[in-house]
């Protein structure tokens, strides 16, 4: 992000502190819990929307040389993430075109060839073209050519990785990040590492529920006490928005120091006082704290009452071997802590109460709470459209 960007994020958030109040959304807004609770439109979302987006899946280093690869199964569809001999991001159905077993099972490799499926032995190269029919004399009228893995859309932009579930679900990264594209590109991500391996996050309740404790800060001073709310202001955030997504802060305690200063040294993004929390419908979290990156990506889970969130965790630089432990500690420590015993465990509350057989027919988004209602309005548009 540009010094002057920065600068001007920090000019905004002083002003906020100053009149003790957050970015508002024009009116207040009533959400129906209907949407959390039918079957129905859980299906429609699971298809129309998770099976359709482009779905942010890692970062570069993620297939870090020709040949490695990963599965990717959180959008119900099984998928096979490779890079290819000529260095190309490709997504794959992970299904064998002779019987629909899972050709690869659930994990990550490198160096890889060949993939072959367990069940009769058929294999597919990297690029997933059918290469190996065992027993060919049962298979003489197979046109090979028109029988590989499925492929399913990919792209690598500004150092990120996104795939969509269907393979007519056609997108490029730059329509999808939309005015959101320069800033992304101006973070290299083309080089940051991982400092902690991916892992799920199950919550009892519906994607929605858990998708909303990422879209406000006004939580903070309450649930956060005792662990995040004595380090960031409580709601305190800017609200920017960039079609379906937005742009959202949190104010780190230390953002007074610029007072100190004068504004041509403010940095208050690079300095980490100021994080920038984006938020990419449908379903992406996406926080840039300082020179590390906290990821968290929201799906459905089997029933419209349950959700996975997966977290992925980078930095700008590797972190050297006698560090690396300690830091991954760090990260599942975090996500234990805050999240998973704070806004998780108030999620599974919201989800025992949605599944109880009486609720009431709405409940309240704040005018301090604009990313929430952003959020629901754009999927409110999507399901329309679709």
């Amino acid at each position: 992000m540009t010094p002057e960007m920065q600068r001007e994020l920090g000019r905004r958030t002083l002003a906020l502190l100053d009149r003790k109040t957050t970015d508002m959304a024009e009116h207040l807004m009533e959400e129906p819990l209907a949407g959390y609770r039918s079957a129905e439109q859980f299906e429609r979302e699971r298809q129309l929307i998770f099976g359709r987006y482009p779905m942010f899946v890692g970062l570069s280093c993620d297939l870090p040389q020709p040949g490695s690869w990963f599965t990717f199964d959180a959008t119900g569809t099984p998928i096979l993430i490779t890079r290819d001999s000529a260095g190309r991001v490709r997504a794959l159905l992970n299904m064998c075109r002779h019987r629909g077993v899972r050709v690869v099972e659930s994990g990550r490799g490198a160096r890889a060839r060949r993939f072959t499926c367990p069940f009769h032995a058929w294999s597919y190269d990297i690029e997933g073209a059918l290469v190996g029919v065992t027993g060919p004399e049962g298979f003489t009228e197979l046109r090979r050519a028109e029988r590989g893995l499925v492929e399913l859309p990919a792209e690598e932009r500004y150092g990120m990785l996104f795939v969509a579930a269907h393979p007519e679900a056609g997108f490029t990264v730059d329509d999808h990040l939309g005015g959101l594209a320069e800033q992304f590109a101006s973070f290299g991500f083309e080089s940051w590492q991982s400092i902690a391996a991916a892992h799920p996050h199950p919550v009892r309740a519906n994607w929605k529920v858990a998708w909303g404790t990422h879209l406000e800060t006004y939580h903070f001073a309450y649930l956060h006490k005792a662990t995040a709310g004595p380090l960031v202001y409580g709601n305190t955030s800017i609200a920017d928005f960039y079609g379906d997504h937005a742009l959202m802060t949190s104010t780190m305690r230390t953002v007074d120091r610029l007072r100190e200063l004068p504004e041509e040294q403010w940095r208050p993004v690079d300095d980490g006082q100021i994080n920038l929390n984006y938020r990419l419908f449908p379903n992406l979290s996406f926080s840039v704290v300082a020179d590390r990156l906290e990821i968290f990506t929201i799906y459905p889970g089997e029933t419209r009452h349950e959700t996975v969130a997966w977290h992925h965790a980078y930095r700008r630089t590797a972190p050297a071997p006698e560090e690396a432990d300690a830091l991954d500690k760090e990260v599942r420590w975090a996500c234990q802590t805050v999240v998973d015993n704070e806004d998780y465990a108030m999620a599974a509350q919201v989800g025992a109460a949605m599944r109880s057989p009486y609720t009431p027919e709405t409940m309240v988004f704040g005018r301090n709470e604009p990313v929430m209602q952003h959020m629901a309005l754009a999927l409110r548009r999507a399901l329309e459209r679709s």
